[in-house]
């Protein structure tokens, strides 16, 4: 019986062993099967993340740092609360460097600007911003190379407020290659190269962010000259004149301008295309000037769409006055007429028109296809050499608003009178045709519009018809034909406050 139980209890000990034993044989297999992660690698760099450094090393040789110095009458103490000697150059429209000095008396002081530019031939020709060089008495460039060299002024264009200056080095210098700026779309990436801040050969990233912006303030009375690439590539105090690059290593734009209410960087820059500083560019190094042609007409620069229901067409360029004795009087042009296209092609905008003819030889006869009163005809005019037209003055048109009349109350919300011969004698105008604006109601439909006393009314203008209007009797009939909802162009004289003088105008309003 003791030997039976010894037998059990001998079992029991041999198979837990055996149990404890297999358990072991399985977990040490368990933990020797176990795969460890893969160990983390470095990646090769992507191609693409070098694409900015090798075009700035491509590009940066050609750009160099300009600095100037000019003397300027500006007393320190008008300066407007500028502090530290700081202040805006007469010679910089847009805020785009600034000009240090200040040695506290009413005496010519010495001021300092700082710029950029690239060279564009090997010979050391640089092409920059006119407000970057413009009135100085020295102009010092540092290449890439720390060097420096005087710098002499080739041509200059304050229109585009493009530059050439060229340097004397003996030697072949880098250039920086143009490329074509009409391609160009929103959206493509670009660099912009300068001295920002006088930090030379700095370099920023953005992308172009709209094309074709004009009238950004500061432009002045050539601004018709000026269409701009917007970028939002960082531009500062110092980058004017250098390159905007796209991203084959080409200059596709000079940049120009920024807005902004710091006069720093806000995300709007903007760049002159490539293919306009070509094209000032071989005329000032030919001819050290730019000669545009002209035909002698005023036009209305914004495209309304009010204006073209009223005259019936769905794009064109509306002529406001033509000046007496050139090109487009002597063809025939007239105010109220529409240019549609110049030797073909089409003239949608004012900035389109301008840049045909001023790019026309002088001398050459372009033919100029209009829409008059809902008919379209085909006029030659002959360009003449825009600084001819507009060297003359016109005679001093400036009308007596307190002349009394009795005037006949319009729907438009305004009064006229007729006027006489007397007053065509007096006030230079060329006969005695329209009626003139008495006074005009406050919140009226003519007030909103911008019509005011004096204004000389000669024409309506509804779906493509106009009607003449001499005298009294054909203002009333003219403006019987005004109903609510019509879109009307009135062709008025209106008095210029810059000049004192009479211009023609062309005046949409939207009949409520």
């Amino acid at each position: 019986m003791n030997n039976r139980r010894l037998l059990y209890l001998t079992l029991i000990v041999a198979t837990l062993s055996i149990g404890v034993m297999i358990g072991t044989i399985v977990s040490g297999g368990a933990k020797a099967g176990e795969q460890k992660p893969a160990p983390l690698i470095i990646p090769d760099p992507v191609s693409l993340s070098n694409a900015f450094s090798q075009i700035a090393a491509q590009l940066d040789p050609a750009v160099v740092n300009i600095n100037t110095e000019a003397a300027v009458e500006q007393p320190a103490n008008r300066r407007g609360g500028r502090g530290g000697g700081r202040g805006q150059a007469p010679s910089d429209p847009f805020g785009l460097f600034d000009f240090f000095g200040g040695n506290g008396g009413d005496v010519p002081e010495k001021t300092s600007s700082v710029g950029t530019g690239f060279i564009v031939d090997k010979g050391g020709y640089i092409l920059t911003n006119h407000h970057v060089i413009d009135k100085a008495t020295k102009i010092k460039v540092r290449l890439d190379d720390k060097s420096e060299y005087i710098a002499k002024v080739i041509g200059s264009d304050d229109a585009t407020d493009l530059a050439v200056i060229k340097i004397e080095v003996g030697r072949d210098l880098p250039v920086a290659k143009l490329g074509n700026s009409d391609p160009v779309k929103v959206g493509d990436w670009v660099l912009a190269i300068g001295s920002p801040f006088n930090f030379d050969h700095t370099v920023t990233a953005g992308i172009i962010s709209a094309k074709g912006r004009e009238n950004i303030g500061g432009s002045g009375p050539n601004g018709g000259f000026q269409s701009f690439i917007q970028t939002d590539a960082a531009i500062n105090p110092g980058n004017s004149g250098g390159p905007l690059v796209n991203m084959a290593g080409e200059v596709i734009g000079i940049n120009t301008a920024i807005i902004s209410e710091t006069r720093s960087f806000a995300g709007l820059g903007f760049a002159l295309p490539s293919n306009t500083a070509i094209k000032i560019y071989n005329q000032l190094v030919q001819n050290g000037k730019v000669t545009r042609g002209g035909i002698g007409i005023t036009y209305v620069a914004e495209t309304d769409q009010t204006l073209m229901r009223a005259f019936g067409v769905k794009e064109g360029v509306v002529i406001q006055d033509v000046s007496p004795g050139k090109p487009a009087a002597k063809a025939g042009l007239r105010p109220g007429d529409i240019i549609l296209e110049i030797d073909g092609r089409k003239t949608a905008t004012g900035s389109a028109l301008l840049d045909v003819v001023a790019n026309q030889p002088i001398g050459k006869t372009v033919q100029i296809r209009i829409n008059r009163d809902g008919r379209e005809m085909t006029i030659p005019v002959v360009i003449e050499d825009r600084n001819n037209i507009l060297g003359e003055e016109t005679g001093n048109r400036d009308l007596n608003r307190n002349d009394p009349a009795q005037g006949a109350e319009a729907s438009l919300g305004l009064r006229v009178a007729p006027v006489t011969s007397d007053m065509a004698r007096r006030f230079g105008l060329d006969n005695s045709d329209g009626v003139y604006i008495t006074s005009v109601e406050r919140g009226s439909t003519a007030a909103d519009a911008g019509l005011a006393e004096g204004v000389i009314i000669l024409r309506l203008t509804s779906g493509g018809k106009s009607a003449d209007i001499r005298n009294m009797e054909d203002f009333r009939r003219a403006e019987k034909m005004i109903k609510p909802g019509m879109d009307i162009a009135l062709t008025v004289l209106y008095p210029d406050p810059r000049t004192n003088q009479y211009k023609t105008r062309i005046v949409p309003i939207q009949v409520p």
